[in-house]
């Protein structure tokens, strides 16, 4: 199987994404394959620039020209985290196109992907993070936010997991919670009493009164309908510039924080693994990096010959 395509494969497709065919179909692949709706749209961003990077005229397209499209995007300033992705769009996009037998081979199958360091996650030192958790009040909204903030900290999920809650996912008996992950992966987590209360205390009070229509999403906004992400960040910022925290702090911070405070509490990497829903151990591990940082810069403004 060859990996050269035809210029005539690539303007049908094209021209099929334009009018939402192929792409109508690659959308709802994604969607059944467990993608979450924000990297759906990325990758759907991303093969739309690579749909009108592709030149006039007919010529073969193989992995070079890939390679030419992620080394354009990269000369106009686009990190190699960002080029990464933006391979990670194609290779699925082939892929599907493979199975669905679209195309005869997936030409950016064999690219190397960009290397790129990867950044130390920001977090919370356990001090602010108490201060944040200190900040709401007791109306319906206030109750809400200390339930938000409790749980992202006592749990470590996602924003996206978050908000895909429902109310019957908090098992009252048992104080745990259970979420559906990346790929419909679920988990049950425990929850800790100051944010099993808050979860109650939200949905027995604060729930009710906001409530506008039949719904069993667990999060509800100011009008009573669900509650969003760009919500929940809005939510975050809003306490965060209460607090004067310097850096931005999105909900990905409190999950930091919490891989964080767990390890250095004790907590094993196998746990953490499982707790955060990594399907890899190398991905939690950058936490062991956080926590060595932290021991040193500790070490440094301790110590008298430091």
């Amino acid at each position: 199987m060859t990996n050269l395509f035809s210029y005539l494969d690539f303007v049908i497709i094209s021209e099929r994404v334009l009018k939402n065919g192929v792409m109508t179909e690659y959308t709802s692949w994604l969607r059944v394959n467990g993608f979450s709706p924000e990297t759906i749209k990325a990758y759907t961003r991303d093969l739309e620039e690579f749909f009108r990077s592709l030149p006039e005229g007919r010529e073969e397209i193989d992995r070079n020209q890939i390679r030419r499209f992620l080394a354009l995007v990269q000369a106009r300033g686009c990190s190699k985290r960002t080029a990464a992705r933006k391979l990670a769009s194609l290779r699925s996009f082939f892929r599907f196109c493979l199975l669905s037998q679209k195309v005869s081979a997936n030409p950016a199958h064999t690219i190397r992907t960009p290397r790129f360091g990867r950044p130390l996650p920001k977090f919370l030192y356990p001090d602010v993070v108490v201060q944040l958790l200190e900040l709401p009040g007791d109306s319906p909204l206030g109750l809400r936010d200390r339930a938000i903030l409790e749980l992202l900290y006592a749990t470590g999920i996602r924003v996206g997991e978050l908000v895909a809650l429902e109310v019957n996912d908090f098992h009252r008996d048992s104080q745990q919670l259970l979420v559906t992950g990346k790929g419909n992966k679920q988990r049950l987590l425990p929850v800790n009493f100051q944010a099993a209360q808050a979860l109650e205390h939200y949905l027995h009070e604060g729930r009710p009164r906001l409530l506008s229509a039949a719904t069993n999403k667990m999060w509800l906004n100011k009008d009573g309908g669900p509650l969003g992400q760009r919500g929940v960040r809005w939510i975050l910022n809003k306490y965060c510039q209460r607090l004067s925290v310097q850096h931005s702090v999105s909900p990905h911070v409190i999950r930091h924080s919490f891989a964080t405070h767990m390890l250095e509490n004790g907590a094993d990497l196998r746990t953490v693994q499982e707790l955060l829903g990594h399907s890899s151990l190398s991905t939690t591990q950058i936490y062991t990096h956080v926590t060595r940082e932290r021991l040193k810069a500790v070490y440094q403004a301790s110590h008298p010959r430091a």
